[in-house]
């Protein structure tokens, strides 16, 4: 089931670029040419030696980038094309990405490799992006997603060029790449990551795929099974300090735990609020995140109304649809009206009025404990109106809706047929 782009007005580049970007790419080169003319100036003791030194640094870029290019050329031998024929699912979330990105469609290459990753190549000419087997095998399609759209961004962002020159196939030079790519570019670098976060974010649509995807490829897909992502997250003390902010400027990526908190605020923020079409939404991965994540400062809340009851003034970006704020959506009791019955024990299982969490957390209110296949927090089923819908909270093996896997919030009616991890369950709307 594809998802349709849930934008206003068409997605630009400044409405995810982070700021500050830019502006630390010129100082940087003001500063390298600053120190490099200097030591034209005083270094060299005649004009020959200046125009010695000239050339010599102009033949090391060209022999450089030449390397760089030849690399490139005989790693395409080794990949294999995404096409509609070939790997349609890859295809299908490459062309999501790009449709919500307001982008042209990127050739996507996959990469046999034991280790997860995804990066882009295009020094010269059209650039592809190229996503590991690893990544693949472990990553949903929402998660896919996430990821392809994070490289679009980097190439829309015009990220491309110094970044393959300092990561030519995805991984730093040692010592001197890793020098300038840690430490000389280590601001730059840090927020072309958070502005790739951001398009990843408008790519998958939803805030909880995005967290819980970062989370993932952060800790690795079965360690991410057994984290408390809250006793996680609340780590942000640990690296707030002064020596903490330097050591990120000289990291490779900004710290998993600051780019989820940045990705959390700007997704509640009044800046982007304007740019998707859909009701508030306050679920799913909100429930877990420390208090301090979530500013409330900037952020459109719903606004009082005694005449319409809750009037929500702006929007918030999941896939998960919300009920209206009246009276009676916040009794969130269980009732007998909406159930579940589990083909393996026939076992009848009451749903709550308006939002009932299934996952092998001991904190859902459906508790699946002896399947390896479940997340913590696996999927959730809201009243949306007077409808039931299904949603899957970004979970590793997905919920699956009468054979067929779900990729946005579907609505249920009796008899359909739900699958989570190994277990199945039949859903029934009781008639008063």
């Amino acid at each position: 089931m594809v998802s349709n782009a849930s934008s206003v007005r068409q997605i630009k580049l400044r409405n995810y670029r982070y700021p500050g970007e830019v502006l630390s790419l010129v100082l940087t080169f003001s500063i390298l040419a600053s120190l490099y003319a200097l030591v034209i100036i005083f270094f060299p003791s005649n004009a020959k030696q200046v125009w010695q030194t000239l050339i010599i640094t102009a033949i090391g870029l060209a022999v450089y980038v030449i390397t760089v290019v030849v690399q490139q050329r005989s790693a395409f031998g080794t990949l294999v094309r995404v096409s509609p024929r070939q790997f349609p699912e890859i295809h299908e979330a490459g062309t999501i990405a790009a449709a919500r990105l307001s982008s042209p469609q990127m050739p996507v290459y996959v990469k046999r490799s034991s280790e997860q990753n995804i990066y882009t190549l295009g020094l010269l000419g059209q650039p592809l992006i190229v996503i590991t087997s690893a990544m693949i095998d472990q990553m949903s399609n929402e998660s896919l997603q996430f990821f392809i759209g994070r490289e679009i961004g980097h190439i829309r962002a015009g990220h491309t060029w110094l970044r393959t020159l300092l990561r030519p196939l995805g991984a730093g030079i040692p010592v001197i790449g890793k020098l300038l790519d840690s430490v000389v570019f280590g601001d730059w670098m840090n927020r072309t990551e958070l502005t790739a976060d951001r398009a990843g974010f408008f790519a998958c649509d939803s805030l909880t795929v995005a967290v819980s995807t970062m989370l993932k490829f952060g800790v690795g897909t079965r360690l991410f099974e057994k984290l408390d992502i809250k006793e996680f997250l609340e780590q942000l003390n640990d690296v707030r300090s002064v020596g903490g902010r330097v050591t990120e400027i000289v990291s490779e990526q900004p710290y998993l735990i600051q780019r989820i908190r940045r990705l959390v605020r700007f997704a509640l923020s009044n800046e982007f609020s304007p740019l998707v079409n859909r009701e508030r939404q306050n679920t799913g991965i909100l429930q877990q995140l420390p208090q301090a994540f979530i500013d409330t400062s900037g952020i459109a809340l719903p606004k009082r109304n005694s005449a319409q009851g809750d009037e929500l003034t702006s929007i918030e970006p999941d896939t998960v649809p919300t009920a209206d704020l009246t009276e009676e959506s916040k009794d969130n009791s269980f009732i007998d009206s909406w159930t579940l019955t589990s083909l393996s024990n026939n076992k009848t299982i009451q749903l709550r009025r308006c939002h009932t969490t299934i996952g092998r957390s001991v904190e859902n209110d459906i508790v699946l404990t002896d399947d390896d296949r479940v997340s913590r927090n696996h999927a959730e089923i809201l009243r949306q109106g007077q409808h039931p819908m299904l949603i899957d909270c970004g979970s590793r093996n997905g919920v699956w809706l009468n054979h067929q896997r779900i990729s946005e919030a579907s609505q249920l009616k009796t008899g359909d047929r739900i699958r989570i991890g190994r277990q199945e369950f039949i859903f029934t709307v009781q008639e008063n």
